[in-house]
Parts: structure tokens; C-alpha cells; sequence
């Protein structure tokens, strides 16, 4: 009649000694770039970028994952070999590892992802942007493409690392080949000083040649307008 108190006791006493499981607290964050800061409007509703990252409070890794939604041509490139402009660009309050950037899967950026703590130049767009994606010419970031990203950090995660900068923006494109070969900043955050969508200005750039003859024909109207004046 003792003995099953007695097991009973043993048996929570076992349960008791065995070590605690506490579950990791996920991350799950979104970023939807559907803000024009500057330029024209992309074509397609907005927003015409996302951005998802998923991993859990203590652990060095996540994944991140990129997706055009834009509309006809639009596309990203970006980033060149001097590192002084971007496709698309995200700030981060937690340190990548020097090699903590893979690209997994989908149409990846031809540069892999460049992570720069002192900061990339975003255009128009104010503030600090550290994390960095760049495609050639030849390697377009289009509609319907996605990327995914294996992301390594320098020191365990204590929360969400895709955070606003100072300026209150936490993620920046350069969209481009909108209709009219036009190109605008598209931004996510809550930010300030976002001008909005303007008309398309082309520049037409004239050829040496022409700039040549233009010279010229100034040089002749002004002495043909000298000549009138003496003899008038």
C-alpha cells in the first residue's frame, strides 16, 4: 500500500530534475517598400517590394527573403564596384559576420549582399543604410523575381535587427525602366521629407560633334548681329 506514494513521489522528483525547455522567441518582420521619397511612381500597385526576415531571439542566423511585385519593365540594379550606390538597401542595429551573407535561392544579387558599417550612399534618401543588394545590367531584379538569403550575425540576435535608421526609413530601392525610361526612390519606414512622385524629366545629352556645330552657329549669329549694328 506504500509503494505507490512512493513511485508517485520518485516520479515527480524525476520530472523535476529534468532541465526546463524554454521555446526561442521568434522574429518575423515584413518590409513593404510602398513609399515614392523621390522620382516617378513605379508601375503596378504598391507596394512593389518586400522584404521578409524569420529567425529567433539567441540564435547568429536567419533568413531573409526579397520579391519584386513591381509592374511591365521595372527592375532593380545598383551597387558598382566602388560600393557608392545601391539597388536596394536595409538598415540593421545588429552586426552581419564577415561572411554572413548566402544567397540560397532565386534571381541573387550579383555582388551577394554587401553589409558596410560605415554606410552606403542612398541617393536622395536620408539616413544610414548598412545591409546592400546590387544585379547587373544583364541580371535584373524584375517582377516576379525573389531572392532568399541566409543571413549569419556577428553575435546572437536580441531582437528584430531590421530596424529604422536615425531618419526614420528602414529600407530604400532604386526602381528603374518605369514607362518613359524613367526611375524612382521607393522607401518603407516613417520617415520624413518624401517629395512624392514627379513628371519624367529625360536629359538628352548632346554628342561633342553637335555641341561643336552649336558653337559655331552662336560664333556666326553674334557677327552677323556686330555687322548689322556697325553698318546700321
Amino acid at each position: 500500500m506504500n509503494r505507490i506514494p512512493t513511485l508517485a513521489g520518485m516520479a515527480l522528483a524525476a520530472l523535476m530534475a529534468l532541465p526546463l525547455q524554454v521555446a526561442a522567441t521568434p522574429i518575423s518582420t515584413s518590409i513593404a517598400l510602398d513609399t515614392v521619397f523621390s522620382g516617378n511612381t513605379p508601375d503596378g500597385p504598391a507596394p512593389w517590394l518586400i522584404a521578409e526576415f524569420t529567425s529567433a531571439v539567441g540564435s547568429n542566423t536567419g533568413t531573409l527573403v526579397l520579391s519584386s511585385h513591381t509592374g511591365g519593365p521595372d527592375f532593380i540594379q545598383g551597387l558598382n564596384s566602388q560600393q557608392s550606390t545601391v539597388g536596394w538597401a536595409f538598415y540593421l542595429n545588429q552586426a552581419l559576420s564577415p561572411s554572413g551573407a548566402a544567397c540560397t535561392a532565386g534571381t541573387c544579387a550579383d555582388n551577394g549582399a554587401s553589409y558596410k558599417a560605415g554606410g552606403f550612399n542612398t541617393g536622395p534618401v536620408p539616413g544610414l543604410f548598412n545591409l546592400a543588394f546590387g544585379w547587373s545590367q544583364s541580371n535584373r531584379f524584375m517582377i516576379g523575381d525573389s531572392a532568399t538569403y541566409a543571413l549569419t550575425f556577428a553575435s546572437p540576435l536580441t531582437g528584430n535587427p531590421f530596424v529604422e535608421n536615425a531618419s526614420h526609413w528602414s529600407s530604400v530601392a532604386h526602381i528603374q525602366g518605369i514607362a518613359d525610361d524613367c526611375s524612382g526612390w521607393i522607401v518603407s519606414g516613417d520617415g520624413t521629407g518624401a517629395e512624392g512622385s514627379g513628371p519624367c524629366r529625360s536629359v538628352t545629352v548632346a554628342e561633342p560633334g553637335e555641341l561643336g556645330m552649336l558653337g559655331l552657329g552662336l560664333l556666326f549669329g553674334g557677327l552677323l548681329l556686330d555687322l548689322r549694328r556697325r553698318y546700321s
